[in-house]
């Protein structure tokens, strides 16, 4: 994968399935060790943390999988519009990042807000659905089973239906970063995250919003039909060096995750290679732009600090 104007080189193999099975050795140590080194958090801290790598894990070999070689040449169907459609869904793995590195702020608290705030999503959007459509045979059965449903999974994990209801929401990346502190002040954490909405980060919202400075990188790729006949073949070169950037941050939200959990839990390698494997996807990455500048920011100094040695 090239980008000629920046003139970098991104050698896909060196990092492509490497990290995904880092990742996937992070995810087995969440699900099987988390909960024993949070305690006592709840138990189902360490199962969201799990379910939201796991999360990472698959959209990030979806953008792999839908513009391989392989898809792209044998199966009929593929279109290069649709991988720019799945653009969106680095912002998605944004989201993801921003869940579990707020999460790890303060597991105890931060943790069960998690799971409350969503509990209370759903039951609030439940009793909307009662207030339109009670009366009707097939919503009240529905309503009845979503309810009880919910009712189960909640006194199942030890939480009480009042303070589920009593919860404030769990905050939008977008609120969370501009919220400020007692004192008009931002936390580290807060200031880090800034960072995904700036610069080229911040087409992925607006892409996944449909906003109209989204459709400026995006919307060429949707009317190449539409284009002069000397120009198609151009938007197709051009969708090459763009994923390529696209793939690139892709491979840094999962690195970075991997990089926050090791920082926080410090699991053993169990000749896992952890560590190790970590620094070599950062070497692998560092061409890219914004992986240098995260990296920079904050990483160099996390891993020393946190003894993610070579």
């Amino acid at each position: 994968m090239t980008q000629t104007s920046d003139k970098w080189h991104l050698d896909a193999s060196t990092f492509q399935e490497p990290l995904v099975k880092l990742a996937e050795v992070l995810a087995q140590k969440l699900k099987r060790e988390a909960a024993k080194k949070l305690e006592p958090t709840p138990g189902f801290v360490a199962v969201d943390l799990h379910v939201l790598m796991r999360q990472l894990m698959y959209t990030y070999n979806c953008l792999f999988y839908l513009n391989a070689d392989e898809t792209r040449k044998n199966d009929l169907g593929w279109r290069m519009q649709y991988s720019i459609a799945t653009l969106p869904l680095v912002r998605n793995m944004i989201d993801c990042f921003y869940n579990i590195t707020s999460i790890l702020e303060d597991p105890r608290a931060n943790g069960p807000w998690f799971r409350k705030s969503g509990y209370r999503k759903v039951l609030e959007a439940v009793s909307e659905d009662e207030a339109r459509y009670a009366g009707r045979p097939e919503w009240d059965e529905w309503i009845t089973k979503m309810r009880d449903g919910m009712d189960f999974q909640i006194r199942q994990i030890g939480l009480v239906k009042a303070d589920v209801l009593a919860s404030p929401p769990w905050p939008t990346l977008g609120k969370y970063v501009s919220d400020k502190k007692p004192g008009g002040v931002t936390t580290p954490h807060q200031d880090f995250l800034k960072t995904f909405f700036r610069g080229r980060w911040r087409e992925y919202s607006a892409m996944a919003h449909g906003g109209f400075e989204g459709l400026l990188m995006a919307g060429m790729f949707y009317i190449q039909d539409s284009a002069p006949h000397e120009d198609r073949e151009k938007i197709t070169d051009v969708h090459d060096r763009v994923f390529s950037s696209h793939v690139g941050r892709a491979a840094l939200i999962l690195l970075c995750t991997i990089t926050e959990l090791q920082a926080y839990f410090r699991f053993d390698d169990d000749g896992a290679r952890i560590n190790e494997r970590i620094h070599k996807m950062w070497s692998a990455l560092m061409v890219v732009p914004e992986v240098k500048e995260v990296f920079d920011a904050r990483y160099e100094k996390l891993m020393k600090d946190r003894g993610i040695n070579p």
